[in-house]
């Protein structure tokens, strides 16, 4: 019996003691739990909220491009894009493999998608296909069972309405490189639909046509995948930009010069505005937005008339017998007498060397007037010899030649006019008689752009007013002529003297752009021919296929109407071989254009 009772005094202390440890827990695991849940809620609440809501830069619609008449040249095309969301876990080879399975793509496609997720480095989200179309999209969202990490959301895409007409001045964007990543650190560039301007005007202004970036909170699953968008902070639109650029006149020139390898630009002599600035050949900035090709971008670099130069202002020519004008300018300001009379025989001897005139048999006796009329060099060479390479070197400078101009594009070149401390310089040799007489017809070292032709051009035209040229418009374009014309940059009798012999060489008979002449009064065009030399050698000298691959450029230079200017045009056709017979027809056609004719 007593035995019987010490046991159950012991069971009993045992369920007590077993009850008071379960009690003890159990009070633990409430106060825990409550402390949870009244105390920590908000701090855990917060954390919970940030593993499902997930903030992401929503990048603002780029502003738009327009011409001077308000066309957009850019805009922003809603689109569908394919993201992959990156993950250690997930082997991304495999899930590439299916997705080429599922679109049907090409070897070529797989390695792009493959070089873009070894080229993500931070980024953990990174965007395969910028503009999915319906097909593909069926596909994927069919099998997006198989297809984990992957993800279709919609987006803006920028887009350029007139490629060829316009790819050389605006530009084009395309993915920020990892050098920019690294420059800049922002959340914004590591957006896989974030663009950054790359050439022209995109990249100029690339920081005001971006706008403000905004902010969307997307819930996400256990992947970070979006699965639905919770609010959203607006965007800001990027600014817009008007150009000078007359964009049914840009058309035509493109048009008309797409068969060459040349370039067109026309300019407002007053204003200075850029009417039309057109390199050909041209190619799709469309196709750079959402990363080139490797076939296309092999075809633009291997094509020899190199469509991705920017040839109105950085691609350099000998300007030929246009630079003749500034012979002519500096010899009136030291006193030149027009009315004297040189004999032309074909070629003019200096020293035991012997210099040609384009025209063999020569052109007889002119003056002034009629060496400007026929483009004869044997009077350019004397002309030259008698008053010093200084006086027409510093006249081109005057006039702008071997000025970098800046008219909001990168890439610009500032030419060459050459000067003895220059040739000593670079070739460690003095400046000789023979150096004068190629610069004064424009060969030998001295290089411009078509941008510069244009404007020396524009400002003949208008009476020697050191106008600027502008591409992008603003107030200041109508200002700087009445600003600026009374510091003309020569007399004006000397001007007016010019003028008329760029009259005479396309309007009277003899004149070497007379039969590429406007003859409807009152729109009549004025000009000078060019032909620069590509090498050396004469073309009787030279093999067919050696002259073929080495023929003159045409060069045209000219400004309409005759009596009261209002627009100045260059043209370059590369291998043109002939001003007057290349370029000029060109000018002709362009300026007609522009006049209304």
């Amino acid at each position: 019996m007593l035995r019987d009772i010490r046991k159950n005094k012991i069971f009993n202390r045992r369920v007590f003691l077993l009850g008071a440890g379960q009690s003890a827990l159990a009070g633990a695991l409430i106060l825990r739990l409550g402390y949870l849940q009244l105390w920590k809620h908000e701090e855990y609440s917060v954390q919970s909220d940030s593993n499902r809501i997930k903030p992401m830069i929503n990048p603002a619609p780029r502003g738009t491009v327009f011409d001077r008449h308000g066309l957009p040249l850019t805009k922003n095309d809603n689109n569908f894009r394919l993201f992959l969301y990156l993950d250690k876990k997930r082997n991304t080879d495999e899930l590439i493999a299916k997705l080429a399975q599922i679109l049907d793509l090409s070897a070529q496609d797989k390695e792009m998608f493959l070089a873009k997720v070894k080229n993500s480095r931070r980024k953990s989200v990174i965007s395969l296909i910028d503009n999915l179309g319906w097909d593909d999209l069926a596909r994927i969202e069919t099998n997006s069972h198989l297809l984990s990490g992957i993800s279709i959301e919609s987006g803006i895409i920028r887009r350029y309405p007139y490629p060829l007409e316009t790819a050389h001045f605006l530009g084009y964007v395309s993915l920020p490189s990892e050098k920019e990543i690294d420059e800049n650190e922002q959340a914004l560039f590591m957006s896989p639909d974030f663009r950054v301007g790359k050439a022209g005007i995109e990249k100029t202004f690339d920081e005001a046509l971006r706008g403000k970036y905004g902010v969307k909170y997307v819930e996400v699953n256990a992947h970070e995948i979006p699965l639905r968008t919770l609010s959203v902070k607006p965007t800001i639109d990027g600014s817009r930009i008007s150009l000078t650029i007359d964009f049914p006149l840009q058309k035509f020139v493109a048009e008309r010069i797409k068969n060459d390898a040349a370039s067109v630009v026309v300019m407002d002599v007053k204003t200075g505005e850029i009417l039309a600035y057109a390199s050909s050949p041209s190619f799709d900035p469309n196709r750079f937005v959402e990363g080139i090709s490797k076939e296309y971008w092999q075809e633009l670099n291997d094509d020899l008339r190199k469509p991705l130069n920017n040839k109105p202002i950085s691609a350099l020519y000998p300007p030929g017998s246009t630079f003749k004008l500034m012979v002519v300018l500096a010899a009136l300001e030291s006193g030149f007498n027009p009315a004297t009379r040189v004999y032309c025989n074909g070629y003019y001897r200096l020293g035991r060397r012997v210099f040609h005139c384009w025209k063999e048999e020569g052109h007889g006796t002119l003056d002034l007037m009629g060496g400007i009329m026929h483009s004869c060099n044997t009077y350019f060479f004397t002309v030259a010899n008698q008053i010093g390479y200084e006086k027409f070197t510093e006249m081109a400078r005057r006039f702008g030649y071997g000025e970098k101009l800046d008219i909001s594009l990168y890439g610009a070149r500032s030419g060459l006019v050459p000067s003895d401390e220059w040739k000593r310089k670079v070739f460690n040799q003095p400046w000789v008689g023979g150096d004068t007489l190629n610069t004064a017809i424009g060969q030998g070292n001295v290089l411009a752009t078509p941008l510069q032709m244009a404007l020396v051009t524009a400002r003949i035209a208008n009476g020697g007013v050191p106008i600027k040229p502008y591409l992008v418009r603003n107030h200041n374009i109508y200002k700087q002529f009445d600003e600026l014309k009374n510091e003309p940059l020569i007399k004006n009798s000397f001007i007016k003297f010019v003028q008329e012999g760029m009259n005479r060489v396309v309007n009277e008979p003899g004149g070497t752009a007379y039969g590429k002449r406007i003859a409807i009064k009152g729109f009549e065009m004025a000009g000078k021919t060019g032909t620069s030399q590509v090498i050396s050698k004469r073309e009787k000298e030279m093999s067919k296929a050696e002259a073929d691959a080495n023929a003159n450029h045409a060069i045209f230079v000219g400004f309409a109407p005759v009596h009261d200017p209002k627009y100045s045009i260059s043209v370059v056709v590369e291998h043109g071989k002939s001003g007057s017979m290349t370029a000029a027809p060109i000018g002709k056609d362009v300026m007609m254009k522009v006049q209304g004719v």
